[in-house]
């Protein structure tokens, strides 16, 4: 029996190791087709992400207020009060908090 066992073996091993090369060969081009497909998508989620972000950035930057010169009957900046300097200061630092607290908000909707 093992004489028999031994033969057969030893007769087929060669197409044995051919059929097994070219299954493995097989299934590691299919392995890199859904790699590169898998890629692919990716760059289209990160690219729709980005968008994403850009829309709602977009949506939260406020106009910037104009500038209201000498000619028009208002002071330049430069000759704002100390007061209102400090003013125009803490509504820019909320206005920031308040950016920053809208961009995490969406960064934790967007990956939980």
């Amino acid at each position: 029996m093992k004489e028999l066992i031994f033969e057969f073996v030893d007769q087929y091993a060669v197409w044995g190791i051919l059929i097994l090369a070219f299954a493995a060969a097989f299934l590691l081009w299919r392995m890199h087709r859904q790699l590169k497909r898998l890629n692919r998508n990716m760059g289209k989620i990160a690219g729709s992400i980005q968008e994403y972000f850009t829309v709602i950035m977009e949506e939260n930057v406020p106009e910037e207020p104009q500038r209201i010169t000498a000619g028009e009957g208002g002071r330049e900046d430069r000759f704002l009060t100390y007061e209102e300097r400090e003013r125009r200061l803490a509504e820019r630092k909320k206005q920031n908090a308040e950016e920053e607290e809208v961009f995490s908000s969406v960064i934790q909707e967007f990956f939980s």
